[in-house]
């Protein structure tokens, strides 16, 4: 099956996001109906706690039994949470309705204080319900050590206040090493119907009204994979301050929640960069291979600096703003912050991070160490000294799933997988399919060299002490951040300057606001404003 819904070539031609998925996606029921039919749907949030003694335990500092299972003493606690059923609208390939907590490291008595959402269909002959489950390390029946099913009747109605669950070895299908002890988690229940942003949300935001105006500015490359492209939003009335917002990898701007209440709403101009292969680039049409998007051919993220210039020429011919902010999230952070290292800060006032990648936290799905960080940055350049890979070269493609080999999805010159990840994502904060991917991209060697350079750039004024900006601005962050290492965001983001305010989170996701809860996204956009105020924004 071959797909081109790229519908938007024309320089200054505006794409309304599209209701359908893409045709490649219609043979395929599983997918047809989870992008098209939300009505079938539901999501049952999952907040796993932790283990803790029982109120009458024997042993009132119980943890999990060292005996029965040869592991030298210890633990290593792995809960697994999934839909079950005849038809729950999940498969291995497509894993939208389950998730892997994190696993607790030589721990007797785990405290997780994590959330999730699975996504099934609805209706008790498709989803009979969900089961939790711990193993010790690894996910497989040996290694079992507790295991409970909820059917689907015991879980909440949906759009209500969440429900506990506390689990002994008694109450637990099966049980190993878990006396004296129980296990704490939460279920909420609510519709695909239900989003945080909807299609109508951004269709509504970007177009012109009263008091916007809504346009697209090209910024063009030496070549047409390398034109960026600048949404702006302008007051048709006064204002005197703006805001332009760098995205991330494989991002686009789907935050119309965010932009309006932290920017509009205050009289900021607002304009979004979508730099060159990433955002709206793709549906544009400048992009010739799916799996470059976000790459970066030159493999150095000079490359963005004429865009970010064009961007702020753009600004700044319209307008002489009396403030601008800068913000950027993931990916946008290092892009923002090598235009600051190479070109300086005159253009802004002060900064609003979210997230940004500073270090790196997930390499294609292998989990980080300093080893295999060094290993594949550092081994990517030996590779290409002796030819061995270029800028272009794919790193970590995903393999595809033995149930499509026969009618594999074909997508501008690629074999596409479909990512789990970003379809939950999709289900509560809609994004055009054009702009945004929601298949699995590999990271590209120019992609990875490109943040290595910055990220080297960086520690080089760390080892000299020097600062970055001397202007205001906000970190904010989370401890569920399933993408970086919180931890070594908060540390590093020491390096920008001092000027620095630092909002750490706790159920967020990566990216603040697109959060799986409405509430968290909510105090996420508060404590934003929070910051702005206190500090004249």
């Amino acid at each position: 099956m071959i797909s081109e819904y790229i519908t938007c070539k024309l320089p200054g031609e505006i794409c309304a996001p599209e209701a359908e998925p893409p045709s490649c996606l219609n043979d395929i029921p599983l997918f047809k109906d989870f992008f098209s039919r939300r009505d079938l749907y539901h999501r049952v949030h999952v907040h796993v706690v932790g283990v803790r003694p029982k109120k009458d335990a024997k042993n009132s500092d119980a943890e999990i039994s060292k005996h029965g299972l040869v592991r030298f003493g210890h633990f290593d606690p792995l809960v697994v949470a999934k839909t079950v059923g005849p038809d729950t609208g999940s498969t291995d390939y497509f894993p939208v309705g389950k998730h892997t907590f994190t696993t607790q490291k030589n721990n007797n008595a785990p405290v997780w204080d994590e959330r999730c959402i699975l996504i099934g269909k609805k209706g008790i002959e498709n989803m009979n319900g969900i089961k939790i489950s711990m193993y010790d390390g690894k996910e497989v029946d040996t290694r079992l050590m507790l295991d409970y099913a909820i059917p689907t009747t015991n879980l909440p109605q949906a759009g209500g206040a969440w429900k506990e669950f506390v689990v002994g070895a008694e109450a637990a299908e099966k049980s190993v090493n878990f006396n004296d002890l129980e296990f704490i988690f939460k279920i909420r229940v609510t519709e695909c119907t239900d989003m945080i942003s909807t299609k109508e949300d951004l269709l509504k935001f970007c177009t012109s009204g009263k008091i916007i105006d809504y346009s697209e500015e090209v910024i063009e490359g030496e070549i047409e994979a390398d034109n960026a492209l600048l949404q702006c939003w302008r007051h048709k009335g006064s204002s005197s301050s703006a805001v332009l917002w760098v995205l991330g990898r494989n991002d686009c701007f789907m935050h119309p929640h965010v932009a309006q209440e932290l920017f509009i709403d205050k009289g900021y101009d607002f304009y979004v960069l979508n730099y060159s292969c990433n955002g709206l680039c793709r549906k544009r049409g400048w992009l010739e291979n799916s799996f470059f998007n976000s790459h970066d051919r030159t493999g150095d993220f000079d490359l963005y600096l004429s865009q970010m210039e064009g961007s702020v020429s753009i600004m700044n011919s319209h307008k002489n703003y009396d403030k601008v902010l800068g913000y950027a999230h993931s990916t946008g952070g290092p892009l923002l912050i090598n235009y600051l290292m190479e070109k300086g800060d005159d253009s802004f006032d002060g900064f609003i991070f979210n997230s940004i990648f500073l270090d790196w936290g997930d390499l294609g799905g292998i989990p980080e160490t300093e080893v295999v960080e060094a290993v594949l940055t550092r081994g990517v350049a030996i590779g290409e000294k002796l030819g061995l890979v270029t800028e272009d070269t794919m790193l970590a493609k995903a393999a595809i799933p033995k149930e499509l080999e026969e009618t594999p999805i074909e997508y501008i010159g690629n074999k596409i997988v479909m990512d789990s990840w970003s379809s939950k994502i999709w289900s509560q904060h809609f994004f055009d399919f054009r702009c945004r991917p929601l298949y699995i991209v590999p990271k590209t060697v120019g992609f990875l060299n490109g943040i290595t350079g910055v990220h080297d750039k960086i520690s080089k004024r760390r080892k000299a002490k020097s600062y970055i900006t001397l202007k205001p601005f906000v970190l904010i962050t989370s401890r569920a951040d399933d993408t970086l290492d919180f931890d070594e965001t908060l540390k590093l983001v020491d390096i920008v300057g001092p000027s620095r305010c630092e909002i750490e989170l706790r159920h967020n996701a990566h990216d603040v606001f697109l959060s799986i809860d409405k509430e968290n996204v909510t105090m996420a956009i508060e404590m934003t404003k929070i910051w702005m105020n206190s500090t004249g924004f």
